[in-house]
């Protein structure tokens, strides 16, 4: 019993420091709320001089004194991202436009089965209006759901260190 006691003491006063946690944060202009990215986490961004398109890379480390991040095998300054894109979306649009999906090929597979089974009185314009509803619901979800924020006036990233 003694043993284990000392081991204990030894162990809580020899415990090595507690790591710090480095973030990346998203900050709008006049609201104290943030949106975090940790390490690790995968980021899709858009350089300023770039405009080829968007890159997707893994957050390797965070330096917070030169507000640096590696992005795979290359040191980013902040200053030089343009673009993020979150990979959590925007849910009532997803919502939405899931429902107007379903409810177009519901239309459509309706449409077709009254007129194969002989009742086309049932159904006018049920193809149409289900693909039209189809293709509403689907650039919906493809164009307002993805969240993607332009850095500059209104938004700032930067590195942070949280330690304890």
């Amino acid at each position: 019993m003694k043993y284990i006691a000392v081991c204990l003491l030894l162990f809580v006063f020899y415990l090595p420091s507690g790591q710090a946690q480095k973030v990346l944060l998203i900050e709008l202009r006049g609201s104290p709320v943030t949106q975090r990215i940790e390490m690790y986490d995968e980021l899709t961004f858009q350089l300023k001089e770039d405009r080829a398109g968007w890159y997707t890379r893994t957050i390797y480390d965070l330096d917070v004194n030169g507000q640096l991040i590696l992005l795979g095998e290359a040191w980013v300054d902040i200053k030089d991202i343009d673009r993020i894109k979150l990979k959590r979306q925007r849910t009532l649009v997803n919502i939405l436009g899931g429902a107007l999906q379903a409810g177009g090929i519901s239309m459509f597979f309706g449409d077709v089965w009254y007129t194969v089974s002989g009742n086309p009185e049932f159904s006018q314009g049920g193809m149409e209006f289900g693909v039209i509803n189809f293709a509403v619901g689907t650039a919906a979800r493809k164009l307002f759901a993805p969240i993607k924020y332009k850095i500059g006036k209104k938004r700032r990233l930067r590195v942070v260190d949280l330690t304890f």
